[in-house]
């Protein structure tokens, strides 16, 4: 189900970040959601990548958009611009790469946990490359999406 008034409200919001108007946290406290249209929330965990986890982020002066950031914003605005459903099979990218340094320093009493988190991290990864084009998500494919491909996050 698309819920147009709620995609137009992330539209938005993600255009006013991108231009410096709002910050990350008024983005965040913003951010409209709903159960049934997946795109509010991928959409919006892909944003959150955008965050920083110091200092509340507007994008201008030594914050702005990098030219990749830019693109990637425009490209996930026009998708929620769009009266196309969201077909990826995940909707949540908010995770943990692996539990790094913190596998020495419990003497590798952690490691089984550590592979566990990234054997599922390439299995979800897997899933999303077998489903679609990643260098144009969140649109499925390159004839859904005209502009400038690049992937979502450098993985």
């Amino acid at each position: 189900m698309i819920d147009r008034l709620k995609r137009d409200q992330a539209a938005t919001l993600i255009r006013q970040f991108l231009h410096g108007e709002i910050t990350s946290d008024d983005l965040e406290s913003d951010w409209p959601t709903n159960k049934a249209d997946q795109a509010l929330e991928a959409v919006g965990s892909m944003v959150w990548l955008f965050y920083d986890d110091h200092k509340p982020r507007r994008m201008i002066g030594r914050d702005a958009a990098a030219p990749e950031e830019m693109a990637l914003l425009k490209r996930y605005a026009a998708f929620l611009d769009a009266d196309q459903p969201y077909e990826w099979p995940t909707a949540n990218f908010i995770r943990i790469a692996g539990l790094g340094a913190l596998v020495p320093l419990t003497l590798g009493i952690l490691r089984p946990v550590d592979r566990w988190i990234k054997a599922r991290n390439a299995k979800l990864d897997a899933a999303m490359d077998a489903h679609g084009d990643w260098n144009v998500w969140p649109f499925r494919n390159r004839d859904d999406w005209a502009g400038e491909p690049f992937p979502p996050f450098i993985r």
